[in-house]
């Protein structure tokens, strides 16, 4: 049988190189959606303010 995945050159690669990667950009999307979720939250907030002011 045949290295394992992990032993072969593109395997070695996925954890290596893809797995870091893409750990990375999973961060980048949360601080984005967090971002975005405070944002909103803040937009949120002034239009019942004026609405309350209504």
């Amino acid at each position: 049988m045949g290295p394992e995945f992990y032993q072969t050159g593109l395997g070695r690669k996925f954890y290596e190189v893809d797995v870091p990667e893409l750990v990375k950009q999973m961060a980048r999307i949360a601080a984005a959606l967090e971002e975005q979720n405070r944002l909103q939250k803040e937009q949120l907030k002034q239009a019942a303010e004026k609405i309350a002011e209504n």
